[in-house]
């Protein structure tokens, strides 16, 4: 009995491997989109970063409709695949927006820093959430419309703290024209 127990131990482990492979018909085999959907479906990357936001016209505490941009950088990413270690995030959009108020839709594109020189574009809407001590979390969601990750979930969240003078720029007529800070990108 003890014989069979490491021949039984290796049965196992070669099936959760997956290298026990059933015969599959032409038809049940995945086809190279199915499984393309499959490997971005699977696909998990994790990057830290910064990014500035630009307003047009600027924040205030009253909303109004408001153009915004924002650029940056992303890295180094932690996921797969593995050469997508860093890159420059850039997006725009518009919405209702104040100090304390985002609902705003646009897009994005991330320029990936790999051999190949790829990027990702995506479609994206805006939650905000103000926290104690001025401290605005604001989260950013949608999905990867075209290039590496196409079909994949994107969120990012901002943290931005505010300046010393932000607080007093809400109540002035011109607002917060810029604004800057860390930032996480997920790819799901």
């Amino acid at each position: 009995m003890s014989s069979r127990l490491p021949l039984l131990g290796s049965a196992l482990a070669l099936s959760l491997l997956g290298l026990f492979a059933q015969p599959a018909s032409a038809a049940s085999a995945p086809q190279p989109a199915a499984r393309e959907t499959v490997r971005q479906a699977q696909a998990l990357l994790t990057c830290p970063g910064y990014e500035t936001s630009t307003y047009q016209p600027g924040l205030t505490l009253l909303p109004r409709q408001t153009a915004l941009s924002a650029s940056g950088a992303v890295g180094p990413c932690v996921g797969l695949p593995l050469d997508h270690t860093s890159g420059t995030i850039s997006f725009t959009g518009q919405g209702l927006l104040s100090c304390v108020l985002e609902d705003a839709q646009g897009s994005g594109r991330i320029d990936w820093t790999n051999p190949q020189n790829s990027s990702s574009t995506f479609a994206f809407t805006t939650a905000i959430s103000v926290r104690p001590g001025g401290v605005s979390v604001i989260v950013m969601t949608g999905q990867v419309v075209s290039g590496d990750f196409s079909g994949s979930t994107v969120a990012v969240e901002f943290v931005l703290a505010p300046g010393p003078t932000q607080p007093l720029e809400c109540l002035t007529e011109q607002g917060i024209t810029t604004s800057s800070g860390a930032l996480t990108l997920e790819i799901l």
